[in-house]
């Protein structure tokens, strides 16, 4: 690069205070010569040099008539090169921001404006900087790309055109950011604005969205949906006030259902304050088809400035629901209408468990070339009418709005896409979300801790997880409700009431544990199992009174359930958990040294208290002590 440089006339040199002729002198006399050559051909101009004041270099680049070449002096001749037909005529310097958790270095380019030849101008080009890659890059996009415009150019004489005609002419700078929502200094970006907690800016034609003299933000290029905000002579709290009147007047009968949905919804603006202390659970809307599930959920992501055609639909994966959680910042990933089998599946419950906690999945790059981190940085909200997983583990991770019968008046409700006006106003309630920035997030996370006393002062909940996710949903109800400047009367008691509701539905989950324990006596009725050479079943002396007591070997029990349930995956029993819930189940009592069928030897088994179990009402023979043989043989290697 050192031997190529532009057509830089140094202080002192002016060709017109030495009488000699310059460079452009060369190019009007040669013009037609000059203004035919194409890529694949060259012009070769004599000239003495005493004459001229040209660059000291032996190549350098010039531009005329909106091209761009390469001269090469030789003694007495000039060798002319087209290297593009075109010149750039404006530049911005961008920073791309990763802020999608991923912690990548930020990556520096330019986007510039072309025209060339003919005066076609294409703007928003983008230009790498100077890395080897960068030259091919360029020529294939300009190339493929833009019709009219075409460039040949080698490493050296690219990173001279970048040096000489493209850097001295930035005019603006622009960050871009990867994902849309919550900026890092606590903004509003979507793909037409950014909406900060004083003011609103707007995007130019071309997205760029200037916040200061000659400095811009815009999002970067995606396949996905990207939010927008709506642009309306009503303010957010009056946006807000018409919703939630509407929301009172068509779920009266059970407005807690809706507030809480909504409520949920609003609080991924807060997604990471909240969810490294306490967790985010997931919002799950579950009930029958025509009860206004889906329509909630599209309010949501209207709030939020997404279309409806941002709502994936319900037979996408696990996987691809991870994929946008981390391509969107504090928003809704919305799920309609979820199978069944993505709900029972192993990785649905691994990502239900990640995204409680934002923890990171990892994936091996190809080759071994080291390790990709994919980041939670969106919560998730599905809707079904499919059974629910009954894990435990995923439950006290979701929030569960129950909906069923005619609890939603359809007809009164306006904020129906398909009806007049019904798209224009679900636009408008993007206009409520910026109004939650004039909150500080110290406040919200304080209003949050506040609900969850008082839910846990009123509920009773031992592990308080579940009443922690309801006050997740009832702080953003509270939220939504106040700047809507509307009471709600007896809501805090409508929503005691369904967490006390939910905490009982959550206590009547079985557990692998009790699964199999129902399944024996199942299995027995319908010939599968038999009792004293399956099981045994007796009442036992403790030193808490009689109890009747199970005792069978894991290995074999889950065997027969397995192979019974073969089809039906939600109710086959995965052995590891079995016995880790085993270990600290209530009714597990320990290990004992049992004979199943008389021809066998002593074994030991795992013993339950199934005492108040109405399945095991008929069972009630008492097990007969072993002999010390007996005792002895079962010591020799037996396992569970």
């Amino acid at each position: 690069m050192s031997n190529i440089v532009s057509n830089v006339i140094q202080e002192g040199n002016n060709p017109l205070e030495q009488g000699k002729k310059t460079i452009s002198d060369i190019f009007n006399a040669n013009r037609k010569r000059l203004s035919s050559i194409t890529f694949i051909s060259d012009v070769s101009i004599t000239y003495k040099a005493s004459e001229y004041n040209l660059p000291m270099p032996n190549k350098f680049l010039y531009q005329a008539w909106n091209k761009t070449f390469l001269i090469e002096k030789k003694k007495d001749r000039l060798t002319v090169k087209l290297l593009a037909n075109f010149i750039v005529t404006d530049v911005k310097e961008c920073t791309l921001i990763y802020n999608d958790k991923s912690a990548k270095r930020p990556h520096r380019y330019y986007v510039v404006t072309l025209q060339n030849y003919k005066g076609r101008i294409e703007t928003d080009v983008e230009i790498a900087y100077n890395s080897k890659s960068d030259v091919n890059q360029f020529q294939t996009t300009v190339n493929n790309l833009y019709t009219g415009f075409s460039v040949c150019m080698k490493e050296a004489e690219f990173k001279t055109f970048v040096e000489e005609y493209i850097s001295p002419k930035v005019a603006s700078t622009a960050t871009i950011y990867t994902n849309a929502g919550l900026t890092p200094d606590g903004n509003l970006l979507y793909e037409n604005a950014l909406a900060t907690q004083n003011c609103t800016y707007w995007a130019d034609d071309n997205g760029y969205i200037k916040t200061g003299h000659n400095t811009y933000v815009r999002l970067a290029e995606t396949t996905h949906y990207l939010p927008k905000l709506a642009k309306s002579n009503k303010t957010g709290k009056q946006v807000a006030n018409e919703l939630m009147t509407n929301i009172l007047e068509c779920w009266s009968d059970n407005v807690a259902l809706p507030l809480l949905t909504l409520g949920h919804m609003v609080m991924a603006l807060y997604f990471n304050d909240i969810v490294k202390r306490y967790g985010v659970p997931t919002l799950i809307l579950y009930g029958e088809t025509g009860t206004g599930k889906s329509t909630l959920v599209t309010v949501g992501l209207s709030i939020f400035g997404l279309s409806r055609e941002a709502l994936t639909s319900g037979g996408s994966t696990a996987k691809s629901n991870e994929y946008f959680c981390s391509r969107y910042n504090c928003m809704n990933v919305c799920i309609d209408d979820v199978k069944g089998e993505t709900l029972t599946s192993s990785n649905f419950t691994a990502l239900i468990k990640a995204a409680y906690k934002a923890v990171p999945r990892t994936k091996m790059l190809p080759y071994g070339r080291g390790v990709e981190y994919i980041h939670t940085c969106s919560p998730l909200a599905y809707s079904t009418n499919e059974t629910l997983p009954d894990l435990r583990e995923v439950i006290n991770r979701m929030n569960i709005i129950e909906i069923f019968g005619k609890v939603f008046k359809a007809d009164k409700f306006k904020y129906h896409e398909v009806s007049n006006n019904g798209g224009g106003k679900l636009q408008e309630l993007s206009l409520i979300l910026p109004e939650f920035l004039k909150y500080s997030k110290d406040d919200i996370v304080k209003l949050y801790e506040q609900v969850f006393d008082i839910l846990k002062a009123n509920v009773q909940d031992t592990q308080n997880r579940v009443i922690s996710n309801i006050a997740y949903a009832y702080t953003g109800a509270i939220m939504l409700l106040a700047i809507a400047d509307i009471e709600v009367e007896d809501l805090q008691q409508m929503i005691i009431a369904y967490a006390q509701n939910q905490i009982q539905k959550y206590e009547d989950i079985k557990t692998v544990v009790d699964k199999v324990l129902a399944q024996i006596v199942t299995l027995y009725e319908l010939g599968h199992l038999e009792k004293d050479k399956h099981f045994k079943v007796a009442k036992v002396q403790t030193e808490f009174g009689e109890e009747l007591h199970v005792r069978f070997k894991k290995d074999v029990i889950i065997s027969v359930i397995n192979k019974f349930y073969g089809n039906d995956k939600t109710k086959r029993i995965d052995d590891k958990a079995f016995l880790s819930y085993a270990k600290n189940h209530k009714r597990y009592r320990g290990n004992h040294t049992i004979r199943l069928n008389e021809i066998e030897k002593p074994t030991n088994a795992m013993s339950f208290n199934v005492t108040g179990m109405e399945e095991y009402a008929e069972f009630g023979s008492i097990i007969e002590p072993m002999s010390y043989e007996d005792l002895q043989n079962s010591l020799k290697g037996n396992n569970m």
